[in-house]
């Protein structure tokens, strides 16, 4: 299974949150081995990851701000 860059930018998450696993986790994998604009796009979404877990009280994130943040990220060009 290949992944084109619109379907690794949707599994980030996942993979951020550690629920992707199997042929998914290896095709995703793969294509962050092989393409640098979603390696960017991945350590950026990473560190928006790290930066809203780490400031959250008791890790519980207020309705609708992951959705919201998501939708944000995969609609800035460039990451």
């Amino acid at each position: 299974m290949r992944l084109n860059c619109e379907q690794a930018v949707r599994q980030l998450f996942a993979y951020l949150d550690r629920n992707l696993g199997g042929e998914p986790l290896d095709a995703l994998e793969a294509h962050l081995r092989q393409c640098l604009d979603c390696c960017e796009r991945f350590e950026f979404s990473r560190q928006v990851d790290s930066f809203v877990k780490a400031r959250l009280d008791n890790g519980i994130v207020p309705p609708g701000l992951e959705e919201r943040l998501r939708k944000n990220l995969e609609s800035t060009p460039g990451r």
